[in-house]
């Protein structure tokens, strides 16, 4: 009867100890993005422009209690050119505005969490290798927009923008 006692005790620590610690492995992720690139603008009066970026986040989820699985967020930052929380491109004395949207119908804004609009994220879950978590990865799109009917002068026009992945 004490052999079982034991073992049994000696056993418990041990599956507490890959339950909740797995095999020391450290939770990370990045991020890769296409660069957004506008087509012609026509000023005076020109008709919107619209335009999208590829996304990929890709992560290695931390192992706990058999699970490989990381939640993480997406900001934008305002750009170099903003006026307040309005994007803004610019070529010179020249400032054309345009949105970064997270929805297909480009009608929500993605911005850095405060006054430039929303974050979005997401949730990689992936499976077991031994007690090691696999990578994995989640697309995104970002979706922009120049809003029509703006008079600005012939240039260039171009701004950069800060996307950060926090998880």
């Amino acid at each position: 009867m004490n052999v079982r006692r034991i073992a049994l005790r000696c056993l418990l620590p041990c599956l507490a100890g890959l339950l909740l610690c797995g095999a020391a492995q450290a939770q990370s992720c990045g991020v890769t993005a296409t660069p957004l690139v506008f087509s012609n603008y026509t000023s005076p009066g020109g008709a919107r422009v619209d335009s999208s970026a590829a996304v990929l986040v890709t992560c290695t989820p931390a192992y706990l209690l058999l699970a490989c699985k990381t939640s993480y967020t997406l900001s934008l930052s305002v750009g170099g050119h903003a006026a307040g929380a309005q994007r803004q491109m610019a070529a010179g004395a020249g400032r054309l505005a345009y949105g970064l949207l997270s929805d297909n119908l480009r009608q929500q804004p993605w911005g850095d969490g405060g006054a430039s609009g929303p974050t979005t994220g997401g949730t990689i879950t992936t499976s077991l290798l031994g007690l090691v978590c696999l990578p994995g990865n989640r697309p995104h799109t970002i979706h922009g927009r120049i809003p029509a009917n703006q008079n600005v002068p012939a240039g260039a026009y171009s701004d950069s923008v800060v996307l950060t992945v926090t998880y």
